[in-house]
């Protein structure tokens, strides 16, 4: 246990944060004090399952709805959940799922397998815009429905407009919803049996019921503030059916208060088939951007757990624990890669051509790139080095001789590569020219504020300069904004981050697919896709595990629409003497039903 006046020595900088802690934990509180609170950096970017892809709104999601089955995130078992017990078919193609009838929404509503096929077609739909909606392209029918769904809106788009009436999009949803009951393999047998059927035999089908994009959601209240445009055809949402004292949900707990960037609170659910499992009965989320006033809040007990540690002296604290001063810090390694991606669209958002379209100059500027010391000099916090996006050893069965290398550092060769590619140094500017003398763009580096991101891209700047002979630009943008342009691709390099989600390749590998929601990149490789889906046609498992090793290898050592900096290493910050029920495995994956503080 850390003793708190030589923890505020070694803050002793950052003492003038404490109004900030104040202002942000403490101050215009009405509520009363949660069973434990914990820190978080940003607020939900939203609680709609099939939206959601960054890791604090999925947290909330394991808290707030049920799927049909659950991870054991300690094992990563597959256990019962909604459904209290499935059949596979012989030929390893029909799911047929027994929900249980106790559950409940948490307006008392019952949950039923009409939820499931209702909230399954929504994140299928184009019309949702979700980012994961290829994954439910397993189920038999569902991405031919998911085109077929575009074609309808783009013909009923090119009408007259006079043709585009309210009535008339009313009726293009009714012929969606009929095709969707009579194409896609989602069926509801009774009102708590549910058969999927699936294209192929799937071995991690099972892995993705357990993802919060597949959870359920309440259809009249999601319906309550839907509509259906008569321009566009498309069904529209408004968010506010989110909000509390609107939401409805069918998981351990119930949003009860969220106040915009301050703070979250959820309380227990009176309706939950299986309150014995819940451990504490309220949750209260203060979300802190500083990383300092976050530590800064835990040691004066406004919260009880961080949970991610991002601060300049976190060196110094890893220190205090080798030297079994503080028993509080917790290190995990995670199930995850810290990259950052190049824009591989022909052209730059300004409309001029973009060198980062030719692999050879993304290989190049990984090549310059020195990830010992990013993790030796700039992180300090133990982070694995990465030259592969998926990490080593992670998955049963992938890559265990560990032949895939990946793009080293090498700056002779990043100069050869950039010579192949038509731009040389200038042995007078010593600026990076083509044969028109036109010097190579000045590459723009997106982050967000306020955490880590500057330092690392600062550490690439020197390295860039010094090798190849390229200037760049930070951009640090609110993370709101930098998701957006993340996802407009109006950028020429920008930080990235991604965990698994399921213990499969494939949940690291598609992001790189053509057309994927989470392909930020623009990035399109017809060889790649191939490969991909070669490997889902493949006759056996070990063939699958070939070609999906061939796609990660070429993605990684030929084509790079990403450069992995490191593997992830997250640090926790709790007292264990009063602060228990978290996993240490390393898909991370936290249920705040089982946290609790100790009596």
């Amino acid at each position: 246990m850390v003793y708190p006046l030589r923890m505020l020595k070694l803050l002793a900088p950052l003492l003038f944060l404490i109004g900030a802690v104040g202002v942000v934990v403490i101050s215009d509180r009405p509520m009363p004090p949660a069973d434990y609170t914990f820190a978080q950096i940003n607020d939900f970017f939203t609680l709609d399952p099939p939206r959601m892809s960054y890791e604090q709104d999925l947290r909330m999601a394991y808290a707030i709805y049920e799927g049909l089955v659950r991870w054991d995130n300690e094992t990563f078992e597959i256990e019962p959940a909604l459904a209290k017990r499935w059949e596979l078919s012989e030929d390893r193609r029909t799911y047929t799922f027994h929900l249980r009838e106790e559950a409940r929404w948490s307006n008392g509503d019952p949950v039923t397998a009409h939820d499931i096929h209702y909230s399954w077609q929504r994140a299928i739909l184009p019309d949702t815009a979700a980012d994961y909606a290829q994954l439910f392209f397993l189920i038999d029918g569902a991405e031919d429905y998911f085109n077929w769904r575009g074609e309808q809106l783009s013909a009923y788009a090119a009408l007259p407009e006079r043709e585009r009436t309210e009535e008339a999009a009313r009726a293009l949803r009714a012929e969606a919803d009929e095709r969707y009951r009579e194409t896609v393999g989602v069926r509801v047998i009774d009102a708590h049996t549910l058969e999927v059927r699936l294209q192929r035999p799937t071995p991690y089908f099972l892995d993705l019921c357990a993802f919060g994009v597949f959870y359920p959601v309440h259809r009249p209240t999601v319906e309550r503030w839907a509509s259906v445009s008569g321009r566009s055809g498309r069904i529209e949402q408004r968010h506010d059916w989110t909000k509390p004292g609107k939401i409805v949900t069918n998981g351990p707990y119930e949003v009860t208060s969220w106040r915009f960037k301050r703070d979250f609170r959820i309380e227990r659910n009176p309706y939950y088939w299986n309150p014995e499992m819940v451990r504490s009965d309220s949750v209260a989320v203060v979300f802190i951007s500083n990383g300092n006033t976050a530590v800064l809040a835990y040691q004066t007990g406004s919260v009880d757990w961080v949970e991610n540690v991002v601060v300049d002296y976190l060196p110094e604290m890893i220190a205090q624990k080798e030297r079994g001063e503080r028993d509080d810090l917790h290190r995990i390694v995670q199930y995850g890669t810290y990259f950052w991606s190049f824009n591989c669209t022909p052209t730059l958002p300004d409309g001029r051509d973009n060198p980062f379209h030719d692999p050879r100059v993304r290989r190049a500027f990984a090549m310059s790139m020195n990830k010992n010391d990013i993790v030796n000099r700039v992180r300090r916090v133990g982070e694995p080095p990465a030259t592969v996006f998926i990490p080593s050893g992670s998955i049963p069965g992938f890559d265990e001789s560990g032949s895939i290398r990946g793009v080293g550092y090498d700056p002779a060769g990043a100069r050869r590569l950039l010579a192949e590619a038509g731009w040389t140094i200038d042995e007078g500017s010593r600026r990076l020219r083509n044969s028109r003398g036109e010097s190579f763009p000045v590459v723009e580096l997106l982050c967000s504020t306020g955490s880590y991101h500057e330092n690392v891209a600062q550490a690439f700047q020197i390295m860039w300069e010094e090798t190849i002979g390229v200037q760049s630009r930070i951009v640090p943008k609110e993370t709101r904004v930098f998701r957006d342009d993340l996802k407009r691709q109006n950028y020429m390099m920008a930080r990235g981050g991604w965990f698994g989600d399921y213990g499969d390749p494939t949940t690291f590998l598609l992001l790189h697919t053509t057309g994927d929601g989470n392909n930020d990149r623009g990035f399109s490789d017809p060889h790649f896709d191939e490969l991909v889906r070669s490997a889902e046609e493949a006759p056996t498992p070990e063939d699958r595990m070939r070609l999906l090793e061939e796609a990660e290898r070429y993605s990684m050592e030929v084509a790079l629409p990403v450069v992995p900096v490191f593997h992830y290493v997250r640090y926790y910050l709790y007292d264990p003497d009063r602060f228990s029920g978290i996993s240490f495995h390393p898909r991370s994956v936290q249920y705040l039903w089982k946290l609790e503080n100790k009596p």
